[in-house]
């Protein structure tokens, strides 16, 4: 028997229709591989994002907390010069509240830790203001006029307000409290 040498005949009518769809399937593989990628620097920058909310979160709830034990210990005592981030309430402007600012060293206090809490090593030094509000009559007080009892003293209150920032500065978090 021979063998008889086949003819190109077959060959020349296929006319690269597999390459063709060689082709076709790495676009889509490579389409599916940039996506992937795409998705994962997303969710990467959203992990960081996250990470610097509750970075700047806990430094102000740390700061918050400093300046509560602070109050309740007596350390906070001079609210009448409206400075150092302690205020006494200006009703002239229709609120107590100062126009606080944040970046002014002269208006807030810098909590720098290791009191009550630390700070988180990663975040920025909180800054925290102190607001000694009207005092109030506590809970189960008599405040009729025709009371014949001697008065109670009245209750001081306080407003906390802590701002913390997280550790590349794009995050900021403020936190309040009040203390009686």
């Amino acid at each position: 028997m021979c063998n008889r040498p086949r003819t190109l005949a077959g060959a020349r009518k296929e006319r690269g229709i597999v390459l063709f769809v060689a082709l076709i399937f790495l676009l889509i593989l490579s389409l599916l591989g940039v996506t992937a990628a795409r998705m994962q620097t997303s969710e990467e920058r959203m992990a960081r994002n996250d990470d610097n909310r509750q970075l700047g979160a806990q430094a102000a709830e740390a700061a918050l907390r400093n300046a509560e034990s602070g109050l309740l210990s007596g350390l906070f005592t001079n609210f009448a010069a409206n400075t150092n981030g302690l205020y006494d309430p200006t009703w002239a402007n229709g609120s107590p509240v100062p126009t606080l600012n944040w970046s002014s060293a002269s208006a807030v206090l810098t909590y720098a830790g290791p009191g009550l809490t630390a700070i988180p090593a990663a975040s920025q030094s909180p800054k925290f203001v102190i607001e000694s509000l009207p005092s109030i009559a506590a809970a189960g007080d008599d405040i009729s006029v025709t009371s014949m009892s001697a008065p109670t003293p009245p209750v001081t209150v306080y407003r906390v307000t802590a701002q913390g920032v997280g550790a590349d500065g794009t995050s900021t978090t403020t936190l309040q409290s009040i203390v009686r």
